[in-house]
């Protein structure tokens, strides 16, 4: 989207959309010891963007959630409506005293719909303290390329962007039975870094602005859970980062198999992260922006590198929209035994499983919807 563009849509209700600050440069992998993550009084998690809107969803107080639903602002056109697609964005913003952190994770698939509705939900992007990408389909980063230029103080900053691993920036299809194959995209890191943002491979938990954790890569433990069957990745050169070698390693005991550059392997979503906070007297919120690792897997990583059980919520997109009803039924058994506060079903996770956890989960469910705010805490 060109600059002009988006200047035409209009100043955010801050007022000030490009702003000035310091941030921390470094480009090695980084790690956090277990049991390091940051206590936050409070997260405010608003969903930018999803594949709904919802006028009627419940909102107000849920529990000891507070929910804020965005609904149709009349008269048409005095306002900019909410937009939605197959995509998924966040802003996060934690509170831990008089201490506040603003984070971005995902970036939907458009610029169009993330730009728009940054400024009707009032988010200042330059605001941010830190990027994080949860992996490399094109639904997940897609407005990320355009919005970069557009927000000079990330290349001042030299903006931390947390990617998962290096299989992040290679080039993923799906590739149906009949051999169809769909273009799911590739996010060209070296175009990332030479606007300025610093690229950091979070292959091990990782603590973001000092108030949230990413989950590094995630162990696949549960025998039911799988990645999608279509998944594929695209074979790059040598030294690219997406040679055969590394694209095929994961999970252990998966045969190697020979390709050349440009073929395509079995897509497992080993960079794939989730991002996590503990909020106090309230535990883990997790948010699993896609779950192609599985989301037991991806909880039962959190409670592990962060020593904490207690879950608060697990949230996001946990892509069992396409699955069987089997493997349905033995994800809400986990999430039984998991025993979360409040289930929040993003994206891709499906009807299916949204009425299974509503039946077996009576009380737990928030339905998702473009533009919801959850306040998680005090």
């Amino acid at each position: 989207m060109q600059r002009r563009t988006f200047l035409k849509l209009g100043a955010l209700a801050s007022g000030a959309f490009f702003l000035s600050g310091v941030g921390q440069t470094g480009r090695a992998a980084v790690s956090a010891a277990q049991g390091m993550i940051p206590t936050v009084d409070q997260l405010v998690m608003t969903n930018v963007v999803d594949n709904v809107f919802d006028v009627f969803a419940r909102g107000g107080q849920i529990g000891n959630l507070t929910v804020r639903r965005r609904g149709v602002t009349n008269p048409l056109g005095s306002v900019l409506q909410l937009l939605s697609e197959h995509g998924l964005a966040y802003h996060l913003m934690s509170q831990r005293g008089t201490d506040q952190r603003e984070i971005l994770l995902d970036f939907a698939l458009t610029g169009a719909s993330l730009i728009n509705n940054y400024q009707a939900l009032g988010i200042d992007p330059a605001r941010a303290d830190a990027l994080i990408l949860s992996h490399g389909h094109n639904d997940h980063y897609g407005a990320l390329p355009g919005l970069v230029p557009l927000v000079p103080r990330w290349t001042e900053r030299q903006m931390q962007l947390y990617a998962g691993g290096e299989d992040t920036f290679c080039h993923r299809w799906t590739v149906a039975p009949d051999g169809q194959r769909t273009d799911m995209g590739q996010l060209d890191r070296a175009l990332m870094e030479s606007y300025g943002l610093n690229v950091i491979l979070s292959g091990q938990p990782a603590v973001v602005a000092d108030h949230a954790m990413t989950s590094g890569r995630i162990p696949r433990m549960a025998a039911f859970e799988s990645p999608p069957a279509t998944a594929r990745l695209e074979v790059g050169e040598a030294g690219s980062g997406c040679e055969v070698s590394l694209l095929n390693h994961f999970p252990a005991g998966t045969p190697q198999v020979e390709a050349q550059p440009g073929e395509v392997v079995r897509d497992f979503f080993d960079g794939e992260h989730a991002t996590v906070y503990n909020v106090k007297d309230r535990g883990l919120v997790i948010i699993s922006s896609c779950g192609h690792a599985g989301i037991v897997n991806t909880v039962r990583q959190a409670q592990a590198v962060t020593g904490i059980e207690k879950i608060h919520a697990i949230v996001g997109g946990w892509h069992l929209a396409p699955a069987p009803d089997d493997v349905v039924a033995a994800t809400v058994d986990a999430f039984k035994d998991i025993s979360p506060d409040y289930l929040i079903p993003m994206h891709c996770t499906g009807i299916n499983t949204i009425s299974a956890v509503q039946r077996e989960l009576p009380g737990r469910l928030v339905m998702p919807s473009t533009g919801t705010r959850v306040v998680f805490g005090a």
